[in-house]
């Protein structure tokens, strides 16, 4: 069994949040582990953030390794997930699935997937239409 050290714990893929914030007009970044209780760090800069949350994940890290204490390691995910719903939905995502020729399961995961990347699809489509109408106005120039 490999031994648990700084080094086993540093090279876990820890989840970091970062938040933007702004107190007394000044803005500045907050990183976050999640995975990590208390373990967090503010910078001007996002690259300063990035940086000195490593670093304090290496302090957290070795002070609970110190002291014996309890130290959470990343979830580790199976790609399944049991979900109860009323008869109705179901009912309703068994048809949806049957009229696209898929299982009801792929129309789940498709539908999810839509649904977690919509905010990222839409922000592409706003880029390309600002691109499309720079292009546009620029050929009804010459």
């Amino acid at each position: 069994m490999k031994k648990k050290d700084i080094n086993y714990y540093m090279s876990l893929p820890y989840t970091i949040t970062l938040k933007r914030g702004t107190q007394e007009g000044k803005k500045y970044w907050v990183a976050r582990v999640l995975e990590l209780p208390h373990c967090m760090t503010h910078a001007a800069t996002y690259e300063e953030a990035i940086c000195d949350i490593e670093d304090a994940k290496k302090e957290w890290l070795t002070t609970n390794i110190d002291n014996g204490l309890d130290i959470p390691e990343p979830p580790k995910y199976t790609g399944q997930y049991h979900l109860r719903m009323p008869p109705s939905l179901q009912e309703t995502l068994s048809k949806l699935a049957d009229a696209e020729g898929v299982s009801i399961n792929q129309y789940m995961v498709t539908a999810l997937a839509r649904c977690a990347g919509r905010q990222e699809a839409l922000h592409t489509i706003s880029e390309k239409k600002a691109t499309y109408k720079g292009k546009k106005s620029r050929t009804n120039n010459t």
